[in-house]
Formats: C-alpha cells, sequence, structure tokens
C-alpha cells in the first residue's frame, strides 16, 4: 500500500507550524537570525514564499505536460534581486494560497500521477512525490531556522 495520503497529509499540515511560528512577530524578531552569517526571520519567510511560487509551477508543469525541463533557480539570486527587505505579509499570503491550492490538486490525482517526472537541471530524477517529500523537509528545515533566530533573540 502507498505511503501517498501519509506524505499528502503531512504536505498540507506541515503549513500549521508555519502559521505558529509566523504569528505576532514583532520588527525586531523578524530581523532575528540564527546566526550572523545566515538569513533573518524576514528574509526565510519570503525565500518560503518563493519557493513554493517555483514549486507550485513545477507541480503544474510535471501533471500537465510530458517530461518538461524542471529549472533550477539561485536562491541567493533570489534574495539579492527581490527585495527581501520588504514586509511579509504579502509572501505569506502567497505561501499559504499557493500550499492551498497545490494541496487541493494533489488531493485528485490518481496514483501514477504520483510518478510524474520532470528532467530537472540538477537532478536525474524529479518527480511529484520527490517535489511533495523536498517540500516538508524544506517546511522542516526553515522552521527549525526561524525558532534558532527567535531563540537566539530572547537571549
Amino acid at each position: 500500500m502507498s505511503e501517498r495520503p501519509a506524505l499528502l497529509a503531512e504536505y498540507l499540515e506541515s503549513t500549521y507550524e508555519i502559521e505558529v511560528v509566523l504569528e505576532e512577530l514583532s520588527e525586531s524578531e523578524l530581523e532575528a537570525r540564527e546566526r550572523p552569517e545566515e538569513w533573518s526571520v524576514r528574509q526565510i519567510v519570503h525565500h518560503l514564499a518563493d519557493v513554493e511560487v517555483g514549486d507550485a509551477m513545477r507541480l503544474r508543469q510535471m501533471l500537465a505536460h510530458e517530461s518538461p525541463l524542471i529549472v533550477a533557480y539561485d536562491e541567493g539570486l533570489f534574495a539579492a534581486g527581490l527585495h527581501y527587505e520588504r514586509a511579509i505579509e504579502t509572501s505569506v499570503a502567497t505561501f499559504f494560497a499557493l500550499r492551498a491550492s497545490s494541496g487541493a490538486i494533489l488531493e485528485q490525482i490518481g496514483e501514477r500521477d504520483w510518478s510524474r517526472a520532470g528532467r530537472h537541471e540538477e537532478h536525474d530524477l524529479y518527480t511529484v512525490e520527490i517535489l511533495v517529500g523536498r517540500s516538508i523537509e524544506h517546511d522542516r528545515l526553515h522552521v527549525a531556522q526561524i525558532k534558532g533566530a527567535l531563540q537566539r533573540a530572547l537571549g
């Protein structure tokens, strides 16, 4: 039996912890960093939204096209060029709206669709199932980073 229903549930539920950790952050908390050379909480929030934009498109390409090219991107260039110093509200809204939309699509697909794949510039194999798993891992990584930054800010 497939573990895909559990994976889908985790994908949809992983946003809950992000929502909790982002509740009512002050401006100084948004500037907190786990380490001086790492991104601030504000920058992480924008990064999460930008990754969600990319993953939403990748999902749709893999489901609608046969073996589409999945283009890699440089997160540092995104951070530098997309003004990660701005307010986070629109990025928060973007992240949650796209995750809900992608989740609704994933709830409708069949077993075979989970194996639909694209040709990723940096990875040999990139399927819908891999994308969902990596999204969950990415969420966990950055939630831990945000928590670490906030803990450090509290002293």
